[in-house]
């Protein structure tokens, strides 16, 4: 689209074509954080695209901040007739590099539109977190609270339980709260692990949310408890 400008000059009218502002891309995603499960794999990061140049390419990237563009992932595409494309980044862990839980670890969205100089502009900013569960080796007492965290983002904005379990029994021997886990389902608390009365054996540990015992849905932890630490 070309616009026009009329400019009076010792009374002559001159009639002067002006090139349009070039429209930028914009973009959404479609989560505020993506979940990790490490060695398998995590969930797409699923970026819409609108205002792109008709049937030229495009290019989406995840970039840690302070590191270069698509340093955590990118995906390609081609925008269709009325300039709309979407594209999923996959595979995207957390940028420093952790297995365990996080509250979620900053990833930046941008995309370039190859149609329009393949200039790179912001889309989103987004967390990535891991599904995971931790539990302090420390203090070595099983009579004394450690750290007890998990993440993950099936687990985000809810009540966390943690349950203990001999061996693979569905018999809860104990339970605890966490809290409410954020928006990426990361919550970390402290609790007594080990199961009343203490005794030494192999135990695991659920959490899941909802206060009764959902193994399908937990993540869990196998401990043992010696005589000698009880």
């Amino acid at each position: 689209m070309r616009r026009r400008l009329v400019m009076m000059t010792s009374g002559l009218a001159l009639l002067l074509t002006m090139p349009a502002a070039a429209q930028a891309v914009t973009g959404t995603i479609d989560k505020q954080c993506y979940g990790h499960i490490p060695t398998k794999g995590s969930e797409p990061i699923t970026v819409a695209l609108t205002g792109g140049t008709p049937g030229a390419p495009f290019l989406v990237a995840a970039t840690v901040p302070g590191k270069g563009t698509g340093s955590a992932g990118s995906a390609s595409g081609t925008f269709d007739a009325a300039g709309n494309g979407t594209a999923q980044i996959t595979d995207v862990s957390p940028p420093s590099g952790t297995i365990g839980p996080t509250k979620g670890q900053p990833i930046a969205i941008s995309a370039q539109d190859f149609g329009a100089g393949g200039v790179d502009t912001p889309i989103a900013q987004t967390l990535v977190t891991n599904v995971s569960l931790s539990v302090a080796s420390r203090p070595t007492s099983a009579r004394r609270a450690r750290q007890v965290s998990v993440s993950g983002t099936p687990f985000a904005g809810q009540k966390m339980y943690g349950f203990v379990v001999k061996g693979t029994s569905r018999h809860v021997l104990s339970r605890f709260s966490l809290g409410t886990a954020n928006v990426c389902g990361f919550v970390s608390s402290k609790h007594v692990v080990a199961p009343e009365p203490f005794r030494d054996g192999k135990f695991r540990l659920y959490v899941n949310a909802g206060p009764k015992l959902d193994k399908p849905h937990a993540v869990w932890s196998t401990f043992s408890i010696n005589r000698r630490y009880l």
